[in-house]
């Protein structure tokens, strides 16, 4: 166990006053002076004592109950637990957990009251820790005195695209007759435009998919639509900008393109894959089965991410042992469909964007030009916290202007933004 003394700033004033107090008494061989400084040196003394008896005091009395706790969480959630401090009476104490991602609320804490413990992961792996930190002012605020308690913490955190992955894998495993079409309809043509927005519902079969809310279908993993429609034909470009800022934003870029795929494969909505890489080639993907589209998007998802499979089998459980061997498969299976393969162009009316706005983004502008031509939105889909990924605090706040101010410009231009 771990604990010390910390001097705080009105305490190194008292102890360095009496040093000086008693140079002052030398040179003036003032009596009030060598008082005054006698008792400075005197209440430092009796400062410094009060605050090793209570460290001695706080370490053996002060007890965390639970113990220990273990946690399952998705990268970007956030996990609470309760906990309490046990001691023999009542003292004021501020908690520390050594987890950066953990927020210890409310501060400080009354000893013997409940607290919690807020654990918000954004990157994956597996982290631990054996202790808490506990500080409490003492002498009249003069000491800080700090102890660490036993305390266990185990955090499993796996990466956001592997849910996203499963749930796309249930997806194509949950259709009895496989090889079906999403092409089998004919196109909705142009029926009327709304002007007042009614409500946000559920995608039913039928209803145009012009007016897709796409931030709600994302957040609730099903496809949502607005109520004030156009009906619009043609395909969805669903784009995957693979230029990241890290493994924290890439991770939620991917997650986000494919739980966006898998909205559109559940809801039978045609959709097209275009793949922007680092040297901002561009390959356009079509499909003549959802399956293999959704298949598609898996595979460049799990590899944009690398995930390391070797911690997850624990993580996730054996109920989706299944789905994991799934995942291991997909990440380095085959080829990759020939772009140049020679299917009909049924056009397309929305492309939906999904990009770190990482380094030239000149093909966004060109996108949202063809859009523009087709009468359709460009709807970009970004991460809210870039910076996550900054190396210093000074890059992450110029990380963050250089955002701002792409965003400000794509809304200008008319380009619909959701960050998540």
């Amino acid at each position: 166990m771990n604990s010390g003394i910390e001097v705080k700033a009105s305490g190194r004033t008292l102890i360095l006053s009496a040093p000086l107090l008693l140079t002052l008494y030398a040179l003036f061989q003032d009596t009030v002076i060598l008082y005054a400084s006698l008792l400075a040196l005197l209440l430092s003394l009796c400062a410094l004592i009060s605050a090793v008896r209570r460290v001695r005091w706080l370490a053996e009395n002060l007890r965390v109950k639970p113990g220990s706790i273990g946690l399952k969480l998705t990268a970007g959630d956030t996990g609470i637990v309760e906990a309490r401090i046990e001691a023999p009476k009542p003292v004021k104490i501020h908690v520390k957990h050594p987890l950066r991602f953990c927020t210890v609320k409310p501060q400080p804490i009354t000893a013997n009251s409940d607290f919690t413990l807020e654990f918000t992961p954004n990157l994956a792996g597996s982290y631990s820790s054996d202790e808490l930190d506990i500080e409490a002012d003492v002498a009249v605020g003069l000491f800080k005195a700090r102890v660490s308690l036993p305390f266990k913490t185990d955090i499993a955190v796996i990466p956001r695209i592997i849910p996203a992955a499963i749930r796309a894998l249930e997806l194509i495993g949950s259709t009895a007759s496989p090889g079906g079409s999403i092409y089998e309809y004919p196109l909705i043509h142009r029926i009327g435009r709304g002007t007042e927005y009614a409500e946000t519902r559920e995608y039913t079969p039928g209803d145009e998919f012009r007016r897709i809310d796409w931030k709600a279908t994302a957040r609730l993993q099903k496809l949502m639509i607005k109520h004030f429609h156009e009906d619009v034909g043609g395909e969805v470009n669903l784009i995957f900008d693979l230029k990241t800022a890290g493994p924290v934003s890439m991770d939620a870029a991917a997650a986000e393109f494919l739980d966006l795929a898998t909205a559109l494969s559940a809801g039978n909505i045609p959709y097209r894959i275009t793949i922007i890489d680092e040297e901002n080639r561009i390959e356009t993907l079509r499909f003549d089965d959802w399956r293999h589209a959704l298949l598609v998007a898996v595979r460049y998802a799990l590899a944009s991410v690398k995930v390391d499979y070797t911690y997850l089998y624990d993580v996730i459980g054996p109920q989706s042992s299944r789905e994991l061997i799934l995942l291991s498969e997909i990440a380095g299976f085959g080829r990759y469909p020939d772009p140049s393969d020679d299917r009909r162009d049924v056009g397309w009316m929305d492309a939906i964007a999904v990009t770190c706005l990482i380094g030239d983004l000149t093909w966004l502008i060109d996108i949202w030009d063809e859009a523009v031509k087709h009468s359709g939105r460009l709807i970009v889909h970004t991460p809210s916290k870039i910076w996550l990924d900054s190396p210093s605090l000074e890059e992450a706040y110029m990380d963050y202007q250089r955002q701002a101010r792409i965003l400000k410009m794509l809304r200008k231009r008319g380009v619909e933004v959701e960050v998540y």
